[in-house]
C-alpha cells in the first residue's frame, strides 16, 4: 500500500536512502513507524502492517527515506520474508478472506518475501519518494539478501507502478488477484514477481536503475525531483 503524510511541500536539496534489519535500529524503526501511523490516522484506519511487531523481527528489514542528518523522514518501505515466526502483513490482512494464499505462499521454492509498508510524506508527494525510489531500492535490497521473489499487496495506485518492475495480478487467488478491502475502500490487488534475479517484465530504465543499486549499494548520485536537483545517496549494506 501507499500513502502520503499530511505536511507541507519542502525545497529538497538531498536524501538518504538507508536499509537496515529491523531489530538493530529501533529509534529508525520508531520514525519509520510513527510516520506511517501518522498518513494512516490521516487517512482515518489503521492496516495490520502498522503494528510495532515486524521490530522484533530477525527477518524484516527496512528502507528508510530521510534527510542526511536523520532530523527528517521522508517515507519508506519493508521487505519481510515469509517462513519465520512473524506472519507476513499480507497474511494478516487477507489470510483470513483468502484461504489458498497460505498454500501459494508455500509452494513457491526458493526465499520469498513481501514488500510493504510503502508510504511517503505529502511533503515529498509527486516525487516518487514512497513509490518508484522505496520499490526500486527494496528490490536491490532484496536481491542483496538473496531472495529469490517478492509478493505485494498494492493499492490501485501502487498496482499501476508495479508493472514497471514486473510485478503481476496472482489470479488464481481470490476476486482474479484483487480483493476489497474495507479499511481503504478500495479493491487490494494481490501482486507477484517471481524472479528477483532476472526481473522478467521490469521496465528496462527500471532494470538499469536497479542493476546500478544491487551493484554499488553505497551508490551516491544525483536525480531531478520535481523542480529539484537532488542528490541521492544510498546506503543499502546490510
Amino acid at each position: 500500500m501507499n500513502f502520503s503524510d499530511p505536511s507541507n511541500n519542502i525545497d529538497l536539496k538531498e536524501i538518504s536512502i538507508r536499509a537496515f534489519r529491523a531489530i538493530d535500529d529501533l529509534d529508525s524503526c520508531m520514525r519509520f513507524r510513527r510516520g506511517h501511523l501518522g498518513v494512516l490516522e490521516a487517512f482515518g484506519f489503521e492496516l495490520s502492517s502498522s503494528k510495532e511487531d515486524w521490530m522484533s523481527d530477525p527477518n524484516t528489514f527496512v528502507i528508510i527515506i530521510e534527510s542526511l542528518d536523520g532530523a527528517k523522514t521522508y517515507g519508506g518501505s519493508r521487505i519481510q520474508l515469509f517462513g519465520g515466526s512473524l506472519k507476513l502483513p499480507i497474511e494478516s490482512a487477507i489470510g483470513d478472506e483468502v484461504p489458498e494464499l497460505d498454500q501459494f505462499l508455500k509452494s513457491r521454492e526458493g526465499q520469498i518475501a513481501e514488500l510493504c509498508g510503502l508510504w511517503n510524506s505529502v511533503a515529498v508527494a509527486g516525487l516518487g519518494i514512497g513509490s518508484t525510489y522505496s520499490i526500486r531500492s527494496a528490490i536491490a535490497l532484496a536481491k542483496l539478501l538473496g531472495f529469490n521473489q517478492m509478493v505485494a499487496l498494492c493499492s490501485a495506485f501502487t498496482y499501476r507502478i508495479s508493472h514497471r518492475y514486473g510485478f503481476n495480478l496472482v489470479k488464481e487467488l481470490a476476486e482474479g488477484g484483487k480483493i476489497y478491502y474495507p479499511g481503504a475502500n478500495q479493491y487490494a490487488h494481490i501482486t507477484y514477481q517471481n524472479d528477483l534475479e532476472l526481473l522478467p517484465g521490469t521496465d528496462q530504465g527500471e532494470f538499469e536503475k536497479i542493476l546500478e543499486i544491487y551493484n554499488n549499494p553505497k551508490l551516491e548520485t544525483e536525480a531531478k525531483l520535481g523542480d529539484n536537483l537532488v542528490r541521492i545517496i544510498y546506503n543499502l549494506q546490510i
